[in-house]
């Protein structure tokens, strides 16, 4: 029974260890990030601001109804010496006490009726909240790119590390083969100290390689503030391909019609315009009209004791209505030119800024087309430069045996094999990240492009700290 006990434990173990240990993708990553990137979340909070002054410049146009209600309760005692002359020369004192509340109700309505400065305002407004919404958009997928670029950051820099540590494993062995031939004497001693100074400088570059995997990890915590420890890797069979449609004219068109910043700086051109027609309208009439009904009620009691004790009841109810409409224009008033003016000097500012993220935009999406185009070529060369380096490495190495080639000779071809394996890895990742800019600043990257990308990699090719 304690045998059967401990089996199980140890599978518990087992288990748990495997689970923590498992691997994270590119949608595992993302999908964290949607959740906890504060830079995401504080896009989110102002869209939700923006999406708000639509509503706030609106406001100005629609009717505004107030209530009021008032209550008092008042109490009055009065005293007062009265003389009449012709009657009598003795004065005598009134004394009168009364105590009334009062209820008083009143709903009003004012519309405004011809205001050029609240609809251009609205106008204004509505604009902005387009332009929250595109830049949210933006926000988006700029989360997508610096997702992509921390993970396949993370696999480059792992990649970089194996191939530095396989080099430096080779040249080691070669230092340690050049020594034994040294010893015993088929080998100067300068081939020794050559070997050896490329073994320290090879060693180094390990080091630093090492370095920037930890720091290519810890980008990863920046997005999901969890640690990640384990990665899946990209495939060896991933393809690269030409982008679709392959005519750059065709991507200049994608950007012009759905990049999201260039959205942005057009709408803030047309947010302009209206706040400087708003600026120029504020010297026209503004027709307003208004409506109130009221709703009074009085009651109370007045007594006077003397000369004679009387009392009486107050009692009133009163109510009514009234509608009027009112026109005011400004005759002067100090600094409504000077508002005009800047106001449609921002508005120019505003139109050449929408020119100038135009031209960033074609300029932009031409050239990184064309990137992934070359980026594209350069994986296919890469690829097979590898294969020449490590022919010539195979050459160099049978010529050393003969003689014919020295130890400088072989130690250079070998790092030239890690070095063309190295630039395929990171031509691979530059085609990848090209690839998904030009999504971007066309206009068409989206969490497919992720899904996608995610699909070409595999949990069982482990990539850790």
């Amino acid at each position: 029974m304690l045998k059967v006990r401990q089996g199980f434990l140890t599978l518990c173990t087992v288990l748990l260890i495997s689970q923590g240990s498992a691997a994270d993708s590119l949608k595992d990553i993302y999908e964290l990030a949607l959740q906890s990137d504060p830079t995401l979340r504080a896009a989110r909070a102002n869209f939700q601001v923006g999406r708000e002054t639509k509503n706030i410049s609106r406001a100005y146009l629609l009717p505004v109804i107030s209530a009021s209600a008032d209550f008092s309760q008042a109490e009055r005692n009065s005293e007062s010496l009265q003389v009449y002359s012709f009657i009598s020369a003795n004065p005598f004192v009134s004394k009168n006490f009364s105590d009334t509340d009062s209820t008083t109700y009143s709903v009003s309505l004012t519309q405004a009726i011809f205001d050029m400065p609240a609809w251009y305002q609205f106008q204004r407004g509505k604009a902005l909240s387009k332009s929250a919404a595109a830049q949210f958009a933006a926000e988006q997928q700029t989360l997508i790119l610096r997702v992509s670029s921390a993970y396949l950051g993370a696999l480059r820099a792992y990649d970089n590390h194996e191939t530095r540590k396989a080099e430096q494993r080779a040249i080691q062995r070669q230092l340690e083969q050049t020594r034994e031939r040294f010893e015993v004497g088929l080998l100067p001693v300068t081939d020794v100290h050559e070997a050896q100074a490329v073994f320290d400088d090879a060693l180094v570059n390990s080091l630093e390689a090492r370095g920037a995997v930890n720091i290519a990890f810890d980008a990863l915590q920046v997005l999901t503030g969890k640690n990640h420890s384990v990665l899946s890797g990209l495939k060896d069979e991933f393809v690269t391909v030409n982008p679709v449609p392959l005519d750059s004219q065709d991507w200049v068109n994608f950007s012009l019609n759905n990049n999201y910043q260039l959205k942005v700086s057009e709408l803030g051109k047309d947010a302009s315009y209206n706040e400087a027609k708003a600026a120029t309208a504020q010297l026209f009439p503004k027709v307003t009209a208004n409506a109130r009904y009221s709703d009074s009620d009085q009651d109370g009691t007045q007594i006077s004791y003397l000369p004679s004790e009387s009392s009486s009841e107050i009692s009133s109810l009163s109510d009514g209505h009234s509608f009027g409409i009112s026109v005011s224009m400004p005759i002067w008033a100090s600094g409504i030119n000077a508002g005009r003016r800047q106001a449609k000097q921002r508005s120019i500012a505003s139109n050449e800024n929408f020119e100038v993220a135009t031209r960033n935009t074609v300029q932009t999406a031409r050239s990184r087309h064309q990137l992934v185009i070359t980026n594209a070529a350069r994986v296919k060369a890469r690829k097979q430069a590898i294969t020449s380096a490590e022919s010539a490495l195979g050459a160099t190495q049978a010529g050393y045996e003969v003689g014919t080639r020295n130890i400088v000779d072989v130690l250079a071809a070998q790092r030239s094999v890690f070095q063309a394996k190295r630039n395929y890895a990171n031509a691979r990742y530059d085609y990848i990240f090209a690839m998904m800019s030009l999504k971007e600043v066309a206009g068409q990257l989206s969490p497919d492009d992720i899904y996608q990308l995610n699909a070409w990699l595999d949990p069982s090719l482990s990539v850790s700290k």
